[in-house]
């Protein structure tokens, strides 16, 4: 890529040179007749030198014209526009005094010769039209060298792209001179894949991190392509470079080799390392500061005395400046940081200088761009500008984070208008509205739900009270939008598991920190030796507390009908045999502060719920369940390309209380003790989302065969649930490719307690195709290390989702 820009660069400086020479010539060639024709009247134009071509298509170029005054820049201009046709190698002009006081101004042109065809041969993995595309020279384009050498290039490096290493390109110069036809001639070569990546004289760091932070990778079938690359090679050798010398060690040297095996078909790369020494931090000067003392100063640095020196931290050190200073609104101070090297000994000394600035106000706070959404919709996301209110300048990312967060805005940006001597400053806020609003057909695949459809219309951005004044602006989506609302339509359809619904949600009630969710839903599920179906609805009332907290109160009320039973299923199972009534009013509490990177993945932050759910107030069962969870992410690294390796810790515990026992009996009229709580609302696990390695509800009680009296097999859930889990992702390949590991483990049984305890371990993929939505394709394979007598396991699970 440089070298092209690098020829770029110099056949356009050849054509200016051509130009420039070509005003001089006209103009000495004026001048040594004798004869100032400045301002003359020009009697004629004529081209001279044009054989190929039509002498018309040259003057077509041309501004001055028979009757104009000579003016040499009009001449230049001309000269110019000839030279950008690409056919002439010089362009000059002339001038020719005529005995009336007139002129004749003649372009006289050298033209190059023109190419009679143009072939590419020796290709194979390419065919011609691809590369004939790729090159861009026809027949009768100009012969002109830089062209020739540029095709090339571009085709030298579409191999070299796709792998084939010791792709040449050579031109038959003999074909060329004697007929004027362009044949490209192409040695293919065999594709190079990597063997295998070495790093040599590195003590610091291990080869594992130090592939983390470069591009090029070793084959792996299926899973990674491992093309060799010159161009890609270099570049690692800078990311390598720039990866030593941002934890302090500014005097390496990073090299590399190319070793390609006897049968040309696979390589060894090595990356030959110097580390040289390492940078610390010898002292730090202070200069400009008054607003904070010199202690303040010190304690927001992120670089102190004695440390490690490197870009990054300088970056973080002037950027915890300037936020400690935007914090209390003197969003105008800057902040220079000064390097001084010790010539001897590999130590750096800092001068930093303040330049502090005037306290600004937040004046107005102006949105533009938003043509649907409403301002109040962009305003309850901004943090830190508020008018009336000193500056936050920390609000100013935290606000841009927040809109783009909210799906409805694709962009944002953020400006302080006014000047850094204005008091009072006003921000403007522009926005690209993101489209909202979408209609997805699809089919999933899950190893718990079996095979579904799903048919979604959803809008993100929803405003119920926007109800349009026409069916043209309704079908033109110029209607029930805006407000920052969401309703969806979904309707999933399956073979052994079915729901529709219909859900909304305002976020801002009467634009106030409460919000309110609703949906009603149908739903049927094919489960052991019966069918289970419910159809309800659920209203929920919530406030925020600031941007962590958040509590809500939900009600809830559904008719689940239990029908269609086999003859062996559980006695549990035909005590709720047809429909029965179950309400609830339940209360929770969140805290999160998880934060999710631009692909979705969560990396930091925590999240813990607490919820009571009390049942029975005019339903057939009354009981009181209680839940509570905790999920944490920690990022342990994140790699040159931005790409996290995050581990995930997660807690989950529930508990039916006061859930007590009945007497029910089986087909024989023997009796047996099972738990009051319907066999739908109790506690499963097993799973690809609850508990890997075991089939669906598949860790846990089994319950007494209606038919027999004995223990069967179907799971009959429990009244205390307690799982445990751990995982491990990291990025395999691009953004497209993440494994994990994890470890799994818990029980679900009838009385509180961990002596039925269950543990698995396994591995596994996530794969994103962003054609195919926003979701990763989930592949595990678990192994249960300890499992029950009657456990049901399953070594692989899969989640798929696919639009139409």
């Amino acid at each position: 890529m440089a070298f092209d820009q690098v020829r770029y660069r110099c056949g356009a400086a050849a054509i200016w040179l051509l130009i420039c020479l070509a005003m001089l010539s006209t103009q000495t060639a004026a001048r040594g007749q004798g004869v100032d024709v400045t301002a003359r009247p020009i009697k004629d134009v004529r081209v001279e030198g044009v054989k190929q071509i039509d002498a018309q298509f040259v003057l077509n170029q041309v501004r001055a014209k028979p009757g104009d005054p000579y003016d040499p820049q009009v001449v230049a201009q001309d000269i110019q526009n000839i030279t950008r046709l690409g056919r002439f190698g010089a362009v000059r002009a002339q001038v020719e005094p005529n005995d009336d006081g007139s002129i004749t101004l003649v372009y006289v042109v050298d033209e190059q010769p023109l190419l009679s065809d143009v072939q590419v041969v020796g290709n194979k993995n390419f065919d011609d039209d691809e590369l004939m595309d790729a090159v861009m020279m026809r027949a009768g384009d100009p012969r002109d060298p830089y062209l020739i050498e540029r095709a090339r290039d571009v085709i030298r490096k579409k191999y070299q792209d796709a792998g084939y290493f010791l792709a040449d390109v050579t031109v038959d110069q003999e074909t060329l001179d004697d007929n004027g036809i362009l044949i490209l001639r192409v040695r293919e070569g065999p594709r190079v894949k990597v063997r295998q990546i070495q790093f040599q004289g590195n003590t610091v760091f291990t080869a594992k991190e130090l592939q983390s932070k470069i591009k090029t990778n070793s084959y792996m079938f299926i899973f990674r392509k491992g093309i060799l690359s010159r161009e890609q090679i270099d570049a690692d050798v800078a990311r390598i470079r720039d990866f030593y010398a941002q934890r302090g060690y500014l005097d390496v040297r990073v090299g590399r080799r190319i070793e390609l095996a006897d049968d040309q078909k696979t390589a060894g790369v090595s990356f030959i390392i110097d580390e040289g020494r390492r940078y610390t931090v010898d002292s730090i000067e202070l200069d400009g500061n008054s607003i904070y003392s010199n202690e303040q100063i010190y304690q927001a640095m992120a670089l102190k005395i004695g440390d490690v020196y490197s870009i990054d931290h300088l970056r973080d050190t002037n950027e915890s400046l300037n936020d400690l200073y935007g914090k209390l609104g003197y969003i105008d101070t800057r902040v220079d940081i000064q390097r001084i090297f010790d010539p001897v000994e590999p130590t750096v000394d800092l001068k930093v200088r303040i330049r502090e600035s005037r306290r600004a106000t937040v004046g107005n706070v102006i949105i533009r761009g938003n043509a649907l959404t409403q301002d109040k919709v962009i305003r309850r996301q901004i943090r830190g500008l508020n008018p009336g209110r000193p500056f936050d300048s920390t609000g100013i990312e935290t606000t841009k984070r927040r809109i783009r967060s909210t799906g409805i805005i694709s962009e944002a940006e953020i400006t302080v208008l006014g000047e850094p001597e204005d008091e009072v400053r006003d921000v403007l806020v522009e926005v690209k509205e993101a489209n909202t609003g979408s209609i997805s057909f699809g089919a999933a695949v899950s190893s718990d739900s079996g095979v579904f459809g799903a048919i979604d219309l959803t809008q993100r951005n929803f405003d119920i009270a926007d109800v349009p004044e026409s069916w043209g602006e309704f079908f033109r989506g110029r209607a029930f939008r805006g407000a920052g609302q969401y309703f969806q339509i979904a309707l999933q359809p399956g073979n052994e598991f079915q729901r529709y619904q219909v859900s909304f949600r305002e976020p801002y009630v009467f634009d106030s920190d409460y919000f309110l969710d609703t949906n009603l839903f149908f739903y049927t599920r094919r489960r052991e030796n019966w069918d289970e179906e419910r159809l309800g609805g659920t209203l929920g009332v919530g406030k925020r507390f600031g941007d962590v907290w958040s509590a809500s109160i939900r009600g809830r009320v559904e008719q689940v009908d239990v029908q269609d039973l086999d003859s062996d299923a559980v006695i549990d199972a035909f005590d709720v045999a047809g429909a029965s009534l179950v309400d609830s009013i339940g209360f929770s509490i969140t805290r999160s502060t998880v934060q999710i990177d631009d692909s979705l993945l969560p990396y930091k932050g925590t999240r813990f719920t607490a919820g009571l759910e009390n049942y029975g107030l005019a339903g057939d069962y009354d009981f009181v369940r209680l839940t509570t969870g905790w999920t944490g992410y920690l990022m342990l690294d994140e790699d040159f390309f931005g790409r996290k390796t995050t581990l995930k810790l997660d807690l989950n515990i529930g508990y039916i209380v006061d859930a007590g026992e009945k007497i029910v009996f089986d087909s024989r009229g023997t009796p047996h003790r099972i738990s009051d709580t319907p066999l739908f609302e109790r506690f499963y696990a097993g799973g690809h989302r609850t508990f890997r390695g075991f089939r669906y509800r598949g860790a846990g009680p089994r319950g007494i065969a209606a038919n027999t009296g004995t223990r069967g097999d179907d799971p009959i859930g429990g009244d205390w649930s307690f799982l445990a889990g751990i995982e491990y992702n990291y990025p395999i390949y691009e953004d497209v490719l993440r494994g994990v590991f994890f470890v799994d483990s818990g029980t679900v049984q009838e009385d509180i307690g961990l002596d039925e305890y269950r543990v698995s371990v396994g591995a596994g993929i996530r794969l994103k195709l962003p054609f195919l939505g926003q979701a990763p394709f989930a592949f595990d394979l678990a192994y249960p290390v300890v499992k029950q007598d009657g456990d049901e396991v399953r070594y692989f699970s899969f989640d798929l989702a696919l639009p139409f």
